[in-house]
């Protein structure tokens, strides 16, 4: 009688890749997440989905307007004006002489009138802020798509719990580009193009910028 020879068990079945198209919309991003996400993490995937759709009506809100702020001359010329207004409206009121501060507070309860002070003093601190933060030259940066992306990137190490990286070069296909790629593709807004304009170069300097913290709006 031969000895028998040990069995060995058949391979295991890979899971074949999948290369996940752009704008498939909610159902789209949930297999997405259904088929990338950590196990741990998957219950909360229609809440992941969520907070990426509000991401991409914001693009589409920002890309909209974008007439609005692509001009970063303007836009800071327009928020120095704002500012300059708010602090001389707070001098000016806290400033007021005698008689018209009285007659004023016949009419507004001083305390509202005090509380309007210190928020336009306020208010104007903030826009000091702002304006330190906006492009001061160069060409106008697309900020409706460095938005998008660095949203995408804080949910991404959320939820995957690993940094938000782009691999390989323009010559491989988007799942050869690491997972973070494929959940920017996945849940492009509707207002972006469908097919290009996921530069890798752009991406790979926003999150660069990201890590240094030196993006400016």
């Amino acid at each position: 009688m031969d000895a028998l020879e040990p069995r060995s068990d058949p391979p295991a079945k890979q899971q074949p890749k999948r290369e996940w198209p752009a704008q498939e919309g909610r159902e789209g991003i949930l297999e997405f997440l259904g088929y990338k996400l950590p196990p741990e993490k998957r219950r909360n995937a229609p809440y992941i989905a969520d907070a990426l759709l509000r991401a991409g009506a914001r693009y589409d809100r920002y890309s909209a307007n974008r007439n609005d702020w692509l001009n970063y001359s303007h836009r800071s010329n327009r928020l120095e004006r704002i500012r300059k207004s708010a602090v001389e409206l707070g001098m000016g009121l806290r400033d007021l002489d005698i008689l018209s501060r009285d007659d004023l507070t016949n009419r507004v309860d001083p305390k509202q009138i005090e509380v309007l002070i210190g928020l336009l003093f306020f208010l104007s601190k903030g826009i000091v802020d702002l304006l330190n933060e906006v492009q001061t030259k160069g060409r106008p940066r697309d900020l409706a798509e460095e938005r998008w992306i660095l949203e995408l990137a804080d949910i991404y190490e959320n939820c995957f719990c690993k940094p938000a990286r782009i691999w390989g070069s323009g010559v491989h296909s988007g799942k050869r580009r690491g997972t973070f790629y494929e959940l920017l593709n996945a849940s492009r807004p509707p207002s972006f193009p469908r097919h290009g304009k996921l530069s890798l170069k752009q991406l790979n300097r926003t999150l660069r910028l990201r890590k240094k913290g030196g993006l400016y709006f």
